[in-house]
């Protein structure tokens, strides 16, 4: 028992004990940076400009950058942050940050617009995989991406020698640099997060630069910090491996990656609570970016409990934002769809449909959020639609309306706004809906509405102007009707006038 105890204390102060070693050790010597401060960086513009790093307590830190300087003393805990005057689109600059006993210069710096782009596999997924698309962009502006990746990636086997260690010692990712988003780098960048960036620079005509770190096959509570999991969702720590919070599948992948039929308490895995926050967050956080964008969700699907999600989706955009001390923009997708008996065989059960109206309520709940839908993109068993394209361009869609204020670009297909009992029918009003139309022309397909009992039956739904209006003889007094709702939506084919999809929702009828 007291064994058990040391090590639940060993994991929790673990990562506080490694940061503060760290620290510890750059009071010896002296000025350091994160990796994300490097040549060839993009620093955020048309905003102060944070920088932050550490050097040895009480020496005095002196950044300049493009006419700029800021001048302060270091922390008694080793760190230092200056705050310097909005830098405008361009370049290439010069920074230097220095202390009287060191000096690191960086070249070929440009400002223009930083995303960060998290999530887990299908933002893993590379260009390499679209070879036929795999081109240089047009742009004449410089279009970078910085990545961190894990050197072991969480595929079914057991991990090579020594692997273990590495990840109990926070090793687990590497670190590309800033690179051009063309030949020969393109093919290890993430599709989707390419063919954002390369719309962002299109549109803006000025630099882009892309931080690329998601992680295949993890959770939300993946990506937020351990203190603020026990402060705020402390259930979800206990006893991962008998924790039926966690995803099943979950426990199977790290149990056959790390090799033992009961892993050992102290081991850690990528897929543990706050691990990808100690090595994908923590080294970065606080580097100047304009936003955020996200590929998650489908971890979390295979529990009936969108709930969970939802609270933990909430926590981590909060603590996010906490982090970095501004309300950014955070921009996800809308979960894709599966035909989860197909790809997984008879008696799975995935509860797509429950996420995507869990991701669709945070609209409401955040500020500063998007969403774009990818069930229309979905193939029927595999859970990585080939078609990226149209994703990237979705979500930069949402940053150029609501973040770069170009109202004449539509950010996304329609959103359900209210629904109403009327004259025997169902009105339902969106947002977004200018042209709304079908995609096939054929009749609206995919509705179904409930009564008190909570059973639906599929209804008939035609369009009028800007509205649905919806018929369901089988049921007399409709309390709820949904669109979309299934776990793989094939047939569905609402579209506004730009031939962006509806959302998937569920919504409360009013009478």
């Amino acid at each position: 028992m007291l064994r058990r105890v040391l090590s639940i204390i060993k994991r929790t102060l673990y990562p506080f004990y490694f940061n503060l070693k760290c620290v510890n050790k750059e009071r010896v010597r002296g000025l350091k940076m994160s990796p994300l401060y490097a040549d060839g960086m993009i620093l955020q513009c048309n905003k102060p400009l944070r920088i932050q790093g550490q050097a040895c307590s009480g020496e005095w830190v002196t950044v300049r950058i493009a006419g700029h300087m800021q001048q302060t003393c270091c922390r008694s805990d080793g760190r230092w942050e200056v705050v310097l005057e909005a830098i405008l689109p361009g370049g290439p600059f010069r920074m230097e940050v220095s202390t009287p006993k060191k000096q690191l210069v960086y070249k070929d710096v440009y400002a223009g617009e930083v995303w960060l782009c998290s999530g887990q596999s299908n933002m893993v997924v590379t260009m390499r995989n679209y070879l036929p698309e795999n081109r240089d962009p047009n742009n004449r502006v410089p279009y970078r991406y910085f990545s961190l990746y894990p050197f072991a990636l969480t595929y079914p086997g057991k991990w090579a020698w020594g692997v273990n260690r590495c990840i109990n010692r926070y090793r687990y990712i590497s670190y590309t640099g800033w690179r051009e988003c063309r030949s020969p780098f393109l093919g290890d960048l993430s599709a989707i997060a390419y063919y954002y960036g390369e719309e962002l620079s299109s549109r803006l005509g000025i630099p882009v630069g892309l931080i690329v770190n998601p992680v295949g096959g993890t959770a939300e509570y993946c990506w937020i910090e351990r203190h603020v999991l026990q402060r705020e969702f402390p259930e979800i720590l206990s006893n991962w491996y008998e924790n039926s919070r966690v995803t099943k599948w979950m426990k199977e992948r790290a149990i056959e990656n790390i090799g033992k039929s009961i892993p050992e308490q102290e081991q850690l895995h990528p897929y543990h609570p706050g691990y990808c926050y100690e090595v994908c967050i923590r080294p970065i956080k606080g580097y100047p970016i304009r936003g955020c964008i996200w590929f998650a969700g489908e971890s979390s699907a295979q529990l009936n409990d969108s709930v969970q999600f939802e609270r933990l989706q909430e926590l981590l955009i909060r603590s996010w934002r906490t982090d970095w001390g501004e309300c950014f923009p955070f921009n996800y997708v809308q979960l894709h769809g599966m035909n989860y008996e197909n790809a997984f065989g008879k008696g799975t059960k995935y509860y797509y449909s429950e996420i995507r109206e869990a991701q669709r309520k945070l609209l409401k709940k955040i500020p500063y959020v998007g969403m774009a839908v990818s069930y229309d993109l979905s193939v029927e068993d595999n859970p990585h639609f080939k078609n990226r394209r149209p994703m990237g361009e979705r979500l930069a869609r949402l940053a150029l309306h609501y973040t770069y204020g170009q109202k004449d670009i539509v950010p996304c297909g329609p959103q359900p706004r209210e629904a109403w009992l009327h004259e025997n029918l169902i009105r339902i009003k969106f947002d977004f809906a200018s042209g709304l139309q079908t995609s096939d022309g054929a009749s609206v397909q995919t509705i179904k509405v409930a009564g008190a009992d909570g059973k639906f039956y599929p209804a008939d739904g035609r369009i009028e102007e800007e509205q649905l209006l919806v018929a369901c003889p089988e049921v007399q007094s409709p309390c709820r009707v949904h669109y979309a709702f299934d776990a793989y939506p094939c047939k569905a084919n609402l579209v506004n006038g730009n031939g962006l999809p509806a959302a998937a929702f569920e919504i409360e009828i009013t009478q």
